[in-house]
């Protein structure tokens, strides 16, 4: 099983945060262009239980994937795992810490296989790895920009 994990410094209260991230029209907000993330169908907030469905563009093809969120203590993590969808498993958790300096912490953690069958020779975990690498370095600078005051 293949594990990426990324995080970044937010300036913003821990509660905000974590409100943003729980709001799949934000994370429309913070996702790349190119990936065309578009949500089918979705609740304006997750909760525990909350099932949502959304399309991606990924290595030249559409995906419809469902996940939903089987983990929620808020303020702090909300963990969601793909129910339909190209690959084997996939769980994401999403925490919001405030690290011994004071400052809050977006963290992400995903736990996936990839695809099966022939698509899996071709998307190895390294490659989704790296494309995850691209796709967190623009949310997190789209993050920060959506959630930091400018003094």
């Amino acid at each position: 099983m293949a594990e990426f994990k990324t995080s970044t410094t937010v300036a913003c209260p821990v509660e905000q945060a974590f409100d943003f991230l729980i709001r799949p029209a934000n994370a429309v907000r913070i996702s790349p262009p190119a990936l065309g993330l578009v949500f089918t169908q979705a609740p304006e907030v997750l909760e525990i239980g909350s099932r949502f469905e959304f399309k991606v563009q990924g290595w030249g093809q559409v995906q419809t994937l469902q996940h939903e969120v089987i983990s929620l203590d808020r303020p702090r993590q909300f963990i969601e795992q793909q129910v339909k969808g190209p690959f084997k498993k996939w769980v994401h958790e999403h925490s919001v810490l405030v690290n011994s300096d004071g400052e809050v912490v977006v963290f992400d953690r995903i736990e996936f296989e990839p695809p099966g069958g022939l698509i899996g020779l071709l998307i190895t975990s390294q490659k989704i790895i790296d494309h995850l690498e691209e796709g967190f370095y623009h949310r997190h600078q789209e993050l920060r920009r959506c959630l930091e005051v400018v003094a």
